[in-house]
């Protein structure tokens, strides 16, 4: 929904304020960053939030791999691409109002599984303890088990092809670290949204990465 969409575009502009005051704060010497490329990967577990999608799909597993440098202290700039697979209830569609072959198409992918693919550009900001708060916003791609060409277009407010959209998402986490690494595992919660035509389909969910980099 166009709210949804303005309340997480306010949060994630307040926060980046925030961080920024935090850190500008503190003076910085940038020859001490740390030029290394930082790789991090990890499976993804989540569950819709909107009512709409809630009714027809559940739990969502997927993957996602991210790749970062400093360029600041406390500050990374990053890509994200990650690949989420929603399972569907199992319950059988309502065909007896059906008025075109396309309406069917509809109708048999709300209650059918469907994948999302995102490339995000990703900014993530430190704090204390390996405490971590990540904003990212970039493209998707949905394929329906259906049929490809719908994408997520069972959703009524899409209503047709709507395989591209784009994708964005906040990031709360910490990370953990044993011996000499400084970050081993990181655990984060997700808030991301799919919007297209106005309207943003969100998801509530989990990450657990394994950093293969300091």
């Amino acid at each position: 929904m166009k709210r949804s969409s303005v309340i997480l575009t306010t949060i994630i502009c307040f926060a980046i304020q925030f961080c920024i005051a935090q850190q500008t704060s503190q003076p910085e010497n940038a020859n001490e960053l740390d030029k290394s490329i930082f790789l991090e990967g990890g499976f993804n577990l989540s569950v819709p939030v909107h009512i709409q999608m809630y009714r027809s799909h559940r739990a969502g597993i997927g993957i996602n791999i991210r790749a970062a440098k400093k360029i600041s202290k406390k500050t990374e700039l990053g890509i994200r691409a990650e690949y989420d697979y929603r399972f569907a209830r199992n319950m059988s569609p309502d065909l007896s109002d059906i008025q075109s072959p396309f309406d069917e198409i509809k109708k048999r992918a709300l209650y059918k599984n469907f994948g999302l693919f995102a490339v995000k550009p990703n900014l993530q900001f430190y704090f204390r303890r390996q405490w971590f708060l990540g904003f990212e916003t970039g493209v998707g791609y949905a394929i329906s088990d259906e049929n490809s060409s719908i994408g997520m277009g069972f959703v009524s407010e899409y209503s047709g092809d709507a395989r591209f959209g784009w994708c964005s998402g906040i990031n709360l986490g910490k990370y953990f670290s044993y011996g000499e690494k400084t970050r081993h595992i990181g655990i984060s919660l997700n808030l991301t949204n799919y919007v297209l035509k106005g309207h943003a389909e969100n998801i509530l969910g989990l990450k657990f990465n394994y950093c293969f980099t300091k």
